[in-house]
């Protein structure tokens, strides 16, 4: 899930790639010249849903559970983005109160109905939260500035980053109260965790250089590896099943964005018909992905893709 800063870093690098999106884009394919799709006769086909929060000008999934339901932000007339969820067909603001008329998103819920995410303070200092229930508890990381919490799952387990004056990504692991595990890549600039199944594997990105960035896998007991779509310039892994099917996006070297959903090493690309990129920021264990996609206008849009039922 973003934070205030990749708002205008990370994630918003691909909404400056999106002119040659739009220069490039040649329509819908299943599968884009930078992927190696499953092939043919495994292919999984997708009915897609666009969901905007009421009245915004942006909408942003950040999450979905196995029960459908959704968290992310909204902004209104292109203004601060707010944490939202989207539960029982019906939009909530998430805690105004606490995050005020400052930048908070959120991801989640988890099966347990906990949201998760970051809030900015008056002073521009951003705070990771989860909210149980009516309980809402900050999530800082003791001699550190910034902290987004990135995923929660139904153990506990947090994964989280932080940054300081320097403004380079690190990844937590945070289980119990306060036992931190860091989780850096070696040789990487920039790590950031962004997706946490009940086993403990963790998927996110790494970078060199914040244009090229790597997707990577972490396993229970703190193997790393690349995930990489193939031919792609950057990969980005936002989120892990307990299945262990891996989303996320991918930048071809034109510029063009794409979703992704890894299974078993094979790689199928996903578009939403019509759109000018799409990213892919969630997954549930049925395979239901969340996210945004951009228009031809370069507005951005919350969407889920549900998978067809296979026909014999």
């Amino acid at each position: 899930m973003l934070n205030h800063r990749s708002t205008y870093g990370r994630l918003t690098r691909a909404a400056s790639v999106l002119a040659f999106a739009l220069a490039g884009f040649a329509g819908n394919a299943m599968a884009g010249d930078a992927a190696t799709a499953a092939s043919a006769s495994h292919a999984v086909t997708y009915s897609y849903q666009t969901l905007d929060y009421p009245g915004s000008s942006l909408t942003i999934f950040w999450g979905i559970n196995d029960f459908g339901e959704l968290a992310g932000q909204y902004a209104v007339n292109g203004g601060t983005s707010h944490a939202m969820a989207y539960r029982h067909g019906r939009f909530e603001a998430l805690d105004p109160a606490l995050m005020g008329t400052y930048f908070s998103a959120a991801g989640g819920p988890n099966d347990l109905g906990q949201t998760f995410g970051g809030y900015t303070d008056a002073g521009g200092v951003q705070h990771g939260f989860v909210i149980s229930g009516k309980h809402v508890a900050t999530v800082d990381f003791p001699g550190h500035l910034n902290a987004n919490v990135d995923g929660l799952n139904d153990f506990g387990a947090i994964a989280a980053v932080y940054w300081d004056a320097d403004g380079v990504f690190h990844g937590i692991l945070r289980r119990g109260f306060g036992w931190d595990t860091p989780i850096d890549v070696a040789g990487a600039r920039d790590t950031y965790p962004l997706g946490i199944n009940d086993s403990g594997e963790i998927v996110g990105y790494w970078d060199v250089d914040p244009a090229a960035t790597h997707g990577f896998y972490r396993s229970a007991n703190g193997k790393v590896s690349n995930i990489d779509v193939p031919g792609a310039a950057a990969t980005v892994a936002f989120g892990v099943t307990d299945h262990g099917q891996i989303a996320g996006y991918y930048t071809e070297p034109s510029g063009a964005i794409h979703g992704f959903v890894e299974s078993q090493g094979k790689f199928q690309t996903l578009d939403l018909p019509g759109a000018a990129a799409t990213i892919v920021t969630a997954i549930n264990n049925f395979g239901v992905v969340a996210g945004e996609y951009f228009d031809s206008n370069g507005k951005r849009h919350g969407f889920v893709a549900t998978p067809k039922p296979e026909h014999h």
